[in-house]
């Protein structure tokens, strides 16, 4: 179970002279680093890397945000998950899904702010609205009105 974290680093830096009209492209990757074993606290650190990079069409890197950090992890089964990172650096699969996805959720929420302060595209998508007619869309929102 994880019951902390923390971000340590944040690096960011983005092109001075982007055009307008620029088409972006995203990729960015998260990767555990290291798994550290604190037998006081009966815990494991697992420290992370996350990466955003911002291509521009020619793939020319445009911007990048680094995200540096770790989540503390309790559990059952501590000594079996740091002795599978030890002898082969890799996560126990037990944890794996858990420790990538709260090491995500933590950078991709850090990263928002980080793009919004450079003015770089979101790192998701964000809904979009569509207004298919004036008259439906009346309709739904009385509907959803109602069933409040």
């Amino acid at each position: 179970m994880i019951i902390n974290y923390l971000i340590t680093n944040v690096s960011a830096s983005r092109d001075d002279e982007i055009p307008p009209e620029t088409q972006f492209g995203i990729s960015n990757n998260i990767t555990v680093t290291d798994v550290l074993k604190d037998d006081k606290f009966k815990i494991l650190k697992f420290k992370f890397k996350f990466d955003a990079a911002f291509t521009a069409d020619n793939s020319k890197e445009i911007g990048k945000i680094v995200i540096n950090g770790f989540v503390i992890y309790t559990g059952e089964d501590m000594d079996k998950i740091y002795n599978t990172w030890t002898e082969s650096k890799k996560l126990d699969s037990s944890v794996t899904e858990e420790i990538l996805q709260a090491s995500l959720n933590i950078s991709i929420l850090e990263a928002m702010s980080v793009s919004k302060m450079l003015q770089l595209p979101s790192i998701l998508p964000l809904p979009k609205v569509s207004a298919t007619g004036e008259h439906q869309d009346d309709e739904r929102s009385s509907k959803k009105a109602k069933q409040k």
